[in-house]
């Protein structure tokens, strides 16, 4: 229970000192880590895989950190990254779009269904679809 202990103690004060490499040294220095790890005696099969598992999480929890403070630092293409997220939105947008044409068609379509019911259905198709719609139109005026 030590050894983990200071195993999680050790790996958290080097995740915070990795954040300001590169990826690439970043996951060199978790692969020494894993390599520590397969190859430690007094450790079974199950442990093993278990601190690695543990690791595999921190050590992508360390490149998502790393990648968002390289992005902090380029504010430069800020612009250019909210164009993008506008532009994923509005296709978001033109699929609801067509799911929505789609599963409309299909209630018409559809004739195991009485008058009532397929009006019914529109009627809870529509309101899901603006729901949606308009949860993505505020996301989308955010940016």
């Amino acid at each position: 229970m030590k050894k983990f202990l200071i195993l999680t103690l050790m790996l958290t004060v080097a995740t915070t000192a990795y954040a300001q490499k590169s990826s690439k040294e970043l996951n060199k220095e978790y692969g020494q880590e894993y390599k520590k790890i397969g190859t430690d005696p007094s450790l079974t099969g199950y442990e093993k895989g278990q601190k690695k598992r543990e690791l595999a999480l921190k050590q992508k929890q360390a490149n998502i950190n790393n990648k968002n403070q390289h992005n902090h630092q380029h504010n430069s293409t800020a612009g250019t990254n909210n164009d993008v997220i506008k532009k994923d939105i509005e296709a978001k947008i033109k699929h609801l779009d067509k799911q929505y044409d789609r599963d409309k068609s299909r209630i018409d379509k559809s004739v195991s269904l009485t008058k009532k019911e397929k009006k019914a259905q529109k009627k809870t198709l529509e309101k899901r679809y603006k729901a949606e719609k308009e949860v993505l139109k505020k996301e989308k005026d955010k940016y």
